[in-house]
């Protein structure tokens, strides 16, 4: 009667308009007639009665199922399959041994899972679509087949950043799974918020929970049979100031290690500042170390912790991690002793107290050794002048000392000059100022003051001829123009005229020319040594620090006369602020600059370096020459007694663009300690600029080697997939979520309801109630 052909799904459908009420009503009626018929047919026999009660039933059930119009929905369907993602950890970790005494590495042990896989993928393929992903620090699309072959080279092993980007390619109303093969160790979000022996936190549970499907978890080893002693992380700030304490914290992770006591070394350059002992426990896995310290230079510096190496330790790499620092200034700390109370001498402190970028020390001599005391010391409010503490205690914490009208003599300090030239030959700052107790007249001559001044005094003994009282105003030389210390205005015609108005300077010391390596900013108008105009500004660079002579006492009438003629004191701040920003090498204040971008930086790429190069007047210098000098050396061991050699990499050539920048590509081949050396020349003379960068291997995979078994377990037990550590595993234990979406390919709806056949049915059935009825002597 009906053709059901090639369908293969149905559905039994009521096409009447009757709602639940009247069904009910309908269902109740029925009940009523058939109570009432058995009732008036109580007289007769009871297989009687219940077979004219039942026909009665079965003619009432057929006519409502007319009225409720019943159909069959016949489909032919199909399942639409949902989708399972495969995520296998390709990170460097996974390269390790499996164990102590495996002979196969974690991934060998991955490989052998997919291979077991095979055979499910194959008989599920009907219910799922299955998509392979590797993942270390990206994510990546794969096959069965290259994950099974890959190399687990990745510096990373980013597993929550795989699952988000699994949710964004695929369909989470249709994942029917999730299978991850990894050691555990996610250097991702995951990773990081839940520690070990902690429980799956509410993120990565909401995370779960959006996923809405078994996370199988497949762990490549477990922390069983494993030695490891490992840096694990080094904490520490980007950077640090400059005399101020610096914390570095150190987290070390240890395993299957007997309960010993090792230490954890702190060295700065090679050099060992700091020791630490841990005692270890073989049921603790974490420890913690801390070191402080106190930088006392301005610049980058590379630091090293390092702990010893064990036999039988799976990785030795993790042993040791390099790091840069980059000290600065938090305030510039500034040493001024005075010989006598002047007005020079209040300007300039005044000047320097008003600053509050400046940490201001200042020392007046009012009284020596010499002179005549009528009571005692102790009952003096005066102290003597503190040599020791000063120049042999502090002198490290300062980075400008300025020597204004002081002579040594009276202190017996002569043996801390040499303490005071070496500071500036470590990178500080010296202002030597005239007056009559200073250069020559001071006895500097013959000294290490002397050796480090950008100029010579006259010999000991020509007291009559080491001062000039004559009023003048200086001359600026071509550098002068130029030079920061000395540009007043950044045109070279006013920076002229500014100085040819400036109050006259009144008095000089006398000395005797300058020396090679120094630079004459200004010179005295009358004075002259061989021929030369004698020095009145001078600056020069000795070792790392720099150094200005300043014959006269005289620069406070800048701001005294001006200020009182309705001026302003700006000339004389300016002046001040810009020699000492220039002796302590205030970045903004270079001409030529070195950026480089990272201050680690993996071997193997090439670093993008930017070179700026401005002008006298900081305009952009275009079109600029230059070289770039590539220097490395390698990276010290924890135990050298003394750093290894530098060598020369490569030279660059550069020109820069309109905006005074070239771009430099560094070729970063090896591991070690970069130093970039910018040479060019420009209208400013000769600039250099140089910056280093350190290049270690990105071994932050194995800096946690510890398998996190435990990790997956708990990922695998809250979202209800399964976990087992290979190579212990069956395939058939995975767990997915089956199909719950299906396609309808054709449809056919057949109207029971609207048939002869029931029609007759119910006639039928009428008809026999009738006769059985008469028969039985009811009418």
């Amino acid at each position: 009667m009906f053709d059901f052909g090639d369908y293969n799904a149905g559905d039994l459908l009521w096409l009447g308009d009757w709602s639940p009420t009247w069904v009910a009503i309908l269902a109740i009626l029925g009940v009523v007639v058939i109570g009432i018929s058995a009732y008036d047919l109580r007289n007769l026999a009871a297989h009687r009665r219940w077979t004219l009660v039942g026909l009665r039933g079965i003619v009432y059930a057929v006519a409502v199922m007319l009225l409720l119009e019943p159909a069959i929905d016949l489909k032919h369907i199909s399942k639409v399959k949902n989708d399972v993602a495969v995520l296998v950890d390709t990170s460097r970790s996974m390269g390790l041994k499996a164990g102590e005494d495996a002979d196969e590495t974690r991934f060998d042990r991955a490989s052998a899972a997919l291979d077991e896989m095979k055979p499910l993928f194959e008989r599920t393929k009907e219910d799922h679509n299955f998509h392979f992903y590797a993942f270390g620090d990206d994510v990546r699309p794969s096959s069965r087949n290259a994950l099974a072959g890959a190399r687990p080279n990745e510096d990373a092993s980013d597993l929550t950043g795989a699952i988000e980007k699994m949710r964004e390619e695929l369909d989470v109303e249709n994942l029917g799974g999730v299978v991850v093969v990894s050691d555990g160790i996610d250097t991702g979000a995951i990773g990081r918020r839940i520690k070990r022996g902690e429980d799956v936190d509410e993120a990565t549970l909401d995370l779960l929970e959006e996923l809405d499907s078994p996370v199988n978890t497949l762990a490549a080893a477990s922390e069983e049979g494993l030695r490891d002693v490992a840096v694990a992380r080094v904490l520490h700030d980007d950077f640090a100031f400059v005399h101020n304490k610096v914390s570095i914290d150190v987290d070390l992770q240890v395993v299957g290690m007997e309960a010993t006591t090792f230490p954890v070394q702190l060295r700065r350059e090679g050099e060992l500042l700091q020791t630490r002992q841990v005692s270890i426990t073989p049921d603790k896995t974490d420890y913690k170390v801390s070191f402080e310290l106190v930088p006392e230079r301005i610049g980058k510096e590379i630091y090293t912790v390092s702990v010893p190496e064990f036999s039988g330790e799976v990785l030795t790499e993790n042993n040791i991690s390099h790091f840069l620092l980059n000290v600065i200034r938090d305030k510039i700390r500034v040493l001024q002793v005075v010989g006598r109370p002047s007005w020079d001498e209040r300007f300039l402190r005044r000047h320097l107290k008003k600053n509050p970028n400046y940490d201001l020390i200042s020392f007046f001599i009012l009284r020596t050794d010499q002179n005549v005391q009528l009571v005692p010391n102790d009952e003096l409010s005066l102290i003597p002048f503190p040599t020791r503490e000063l120049f042999e205690e502090e002198l490290g914490s300062f980075d400008l000392v300025i020597f204004q009208n002081f002579n040594f003599g009276p202190y017996n300090m002569r043996h801390y000059l040499s303490r005071i030239a070496g500071f500036v030959k470590d990178g500080g700052g010296f202002i030597m100022t005239g007056g009559e107790l200073s250069f020559a007249s001071g006895g500097y001559a013959r000294t290490p003051i002397e050796d480090i001044l950008p100029v010579y005094l006259p010999p000991v003994g020509q007291s009559d001829s080491v001062i000039d009282l004559e009023h003048f105003r200086p001359n600026l030389t071509k550098a002068g123009l130029h030079h920061p210390i000395t540009q007043l205005a950044f045109d070279p015609q006013s920076n002229v005229k500014i100085w040819s108005e400036l109050p006259k300077m009144r008095g000089t010391n006398i000395v005797t020319g300058a020396k090679p390596d120094a630079t004459v900013l200004a010179t005295h108008p009358n004075l002259t040594f061989n021929g030369k105009p004698m020095p009145v500004v001078a600056v020069s660079e000795k070792g790392d620090g720099r150094v200005m002579s300043l014959t006269s006492d005289s620069t406070w009438r800048w701001a005294f006369e001006n200020v009182g003629s309705g001026g302003t004191n700006r000339e004389y701040q300016v002046f001040w602020n810009s020699a000492i920003r220039w002796l302590i090498k205030d970045p903004e204040l270079k001409l030529i600059d070195v950026e480089v971008p990272e201050d680690v930086h993996a071997p193997g790429e090439p670093l993008d370096v930017t070179v700026r190069i401005s002008n006298p007047d900081y305009t952009p210098a275009k079109n600029t020459k230059g070289v770039l000098k590539v220097l490395r050396r390698p990276l010290s061991e924890p135990r050298a007694e003394e750093l290894p050699a530098q060598e020369l990499v490569e030279t660059i050539e550069f020109h820069t663009d309109h905006s005074g920048e070239a771009a430099v590509s560094v070729p970063v081949s090896q591991t070690g300690v970069y130093e970039l050396v910018a040479q060019a020349s420009t209208k400013a003379g000769e600039l250099n600029d140089r910056d280093i960068f350190l290049s270690v291997p990105d071994v932050n995979e194995f800096r946690q080697i510890i398998p996190r078994d435990k990790l997956l377990a708990s990922l695998a037990e809250a979202s209800g997939g399964h976990h087992a550590v290979l190579p212990d595993f069956e395939a058939s234990s995975l767990r997915f979520e089956p199909p719950s979406y299906v396609k309808v390919n054709r449809r056919k709806v057949i109207q029971l309801w609207d048939s002869f056949v029931l029609f007759f049915v119910i006639l039928g059935l009428l008809g026999t109630e009738w006769t059985l009825r008469r028969h039985w002597g009811r009418m």
